[in-house]
């Protein structure tokens, strides 16, 4: 193989693998950071009898009423956002809206709502103080600002007592985080035929050392991505060495004709960093269009980080391959 062919595949194959690198990091966030709890603690609900070609609809029972008695002993909050939903059901015995959002609601009143103000695609909806009329008749009771709403909030535009919800299949929410008092929320939602399955990650509560034992123990899916991230690994090895192979013969040479170890070495690691970063911007190119963060500013952190760690990824190789190569070829000069 021609030596610049040699070094095209060479330079390929690294772009190739650094944008995969970076691809790696924004699935792991996505995994394990991208949570819309926020501070709360997150609920994935589904109604398995309500899929198609079940026979049955899951019925609320009690269900509205062991929640709202349970946010009441716990001092609780609770949100919940069905799948694609407009608005999120809520009872509040925390004063979270008093405190966050400013205004006198707590859910505890039938067929009442807030709305975010100045909203301007409320207006099809709303006939004077009145939300969704002759279909829901929700009386609005306050408006509140879209500066501190949660995450999860998303397209939602307002809020409405928990009490009115007809069907339970979505996120769940609560401020809540003792254990106990979490699994007896699990134990009244389970009990209706629904399954609970809690958010493996939160924006506050995941560190990189509980994801990295996360990955290795606990999540097959993080798993399985960590081996191929291995795979990505080896490519990169195998992809340097083929670079210096195809570049022996020119780099004994410029040696022999006066050109420092040193120097060659640092023009060989800023090629390679070069390609480190160019594969990382690549990378996070590809991740803004195919993968949909919840938070949108963590796009360029996650690059900045995945960019940090092929540069750092890539002086290690870098170093090691060269001083491999000074080894075998030193004092062989005179071969060329």
């Amino acid at each position: 193989m021609g030596k610049r062919k040699g070094e095209l595949l060479s330079f390929a194959a690294l772009i190739f693998v650094f944008m995969l690198t970076t691809l790696f990091f924004f699935m792991v966030y996505n995994l394990h950071y991208d949570s819309a709890s926020d501070d709360f603690t997150g609920f994935t609900i589904f109604d398995y009898q309500s899929e198609p070609g079940m026979q049955a609809i899951s019925g609320l029972g009690t269900l509205r009423e062991d929640l709202v008695n349970w946010a009441e002993e716990n001092n609780a909050i609770i949100f919940y956002k069905g799948f694609s939903a407009a608005g999120i059901a809520a009872v509040d015995y925390s004063d979270w809206f008093e405190k966050t959002l400013h205004v006198p609601f707590d859910g505890t009143e039938a067929k009442t709502a807030i709305v975010t103000k100045n909203n301007g695609n409320l207006s099809p909806y709303i006939e004077g103080d009145v939300l969704f009329p002759r279909a829901y008749n929700y009386q609005i009771v306050g408006e509140f600002e879209s500066s501190n709403v949660p995450t999860f909030q998303g397209d939602a535009f307002f809020y409405f007592p928990l009490s009115d919800i007809t069907d339970m299949q979505g996120m769940l929410f609560t401020d809540v985080t003792n254990e106990n008092a979490l699994g007896k929320l699990t134990d009244i939602v389970e009990k209706t035929g629904r399954s609970v399955q809690f958010q493996t990650y939160s924006d506050s509560g995941s560190n990189i050392f509980d994801v990295t034992k996360k990955m290795f123990l606990d999540d097959f899916v993080s798993r399985s991505m960590l081996f191929a991230f291995l795979g990505l690994v080896f490519c990169a090895v195998f992809a340097v060495s083929m670079m210096y192979r195809e570049s022996n013969r020119h780099m004994t040479v410029h040696h022999l004709y006066g050109a420092t170890y040193l120097s060659m070495f640092v023009k060989l690691l800023l090629r390679l960093v070069g390609i480190a970063i160019l594969g990382t911007i690549f990378g996070y190119f590809l991740g803004r269009t195919q993968l949909y963060l919840i938070h949108r500013a963590a796009y360029l952190n996650v690059a900045v980080f995945a960019g940090i760690f092929n540069a750092i990824f890539v002086c290690v190789i870098q170093t090691i391959s060269f001083f491999s190569w000074k080894q075998k070829y030193s004092g062989k000069e005179g071969r060329y």
